[in-house]
């Protein structure tokens, strides 16, 4: 059965309470116990340290402080992904190649070849603000798609947050029991380079398809997926 979820967020850390802490290393254990009062194989998750979210992290497993709002019984996120960080310098270099144009129109007229002394002192001072205006715009656009754009592996299910054009949302989940396949494609030298790579998961669910683009350690993330839909089965 396909179903819905949504996280419970607040700006700007929306998946961390308390801000920003630390990050330190994670080693997690996949433990196979006696099945509970709840009838289910119960995953527990032991860890040497704790792992924390920071405001550019894209990849974090057992994160302490992520809500769901609408949590299964004995659901556990294992979990975080987001695209790698490395996949925002294009629109990076491209705000700065255009902070950089109206240092080269001024350089252009003091030259004489533009004439902007025809223009009032004032226009040129609100053209100018209203134009880095656009570009502080498109900034904060680019990191909150890129930020709230996220995906959850959880003991019971599967989600995938897509976030576009700030208002609007979707959020798809499905169960590990309906997970079928799961396989990854790693293609290139900076993808090599930075490992990270998509990682494809065949549903049985009305979605047949959930993709997760570009998150790092594609191979890990594989090995977490089918660790869990095996002691599903």
């Amino acid at each position: 059965m396909h179903q819905t979820a949504i996280i419970a967020s607040s700006v700007p850390d929306i998946f961390v309470e308390g801000g920003p802490l630390k990050r330190e290393e994670v080693k997690i254990e996949a433990i196979k116990e006696e099945p509970k009062k709840h009838g289910k194989t119960h995953l527990e998750l032991k860890s040497t340290k704790h792992s924390h979210i920071h405001l550019f992290d894209a990849f974090c497993e057992n994160p302490p402080n992520i809500k769901l709002a609408e949590k299964l019984e004995h659901e556990e996120v294992l979990l975080f992904l987001r695209k790698h960080f490395v996949t925002n310098f294009p629109w990076m270099i491209k705000t700065l190649v255009f902070a950089l144009i109206p240092f080269l129109v001024y350089f252009l007229s003091t030259i004489g070849f533009l004439p902007l002394d025809l223009l009032p002192l004032e226009y040129i001072v609100l053209i100018t603000l209203a134009y880095y205006f656009l570009i502080a715009e498109y900034i904060f656009t680019s990191y909150l798609t890129w930020f709230y754009n996220i995906s959850l592996v959880t003991t019971e299910r599967i989600l995938d947050l897509d976030f576009s054009s700030i208002v609007f949302e979707n959020v798809a989940a499905t169960k590990l029991t309906l997970v079928e396949d799961v396989t990854y494609d790693r293609v290139g030298v900076i993808r090599s380079f930075f490992d990270y790579g998509d990682v494809i998961v065949q549903t049985a669910g009305t979605q047949n398809e959930f993709d997760f683009l570009a998150v790092p350690h594609p191979e890990r993330v594989i090995k977490i997926i089918n660790s869990l839909t095996g002691l599903h089965r």
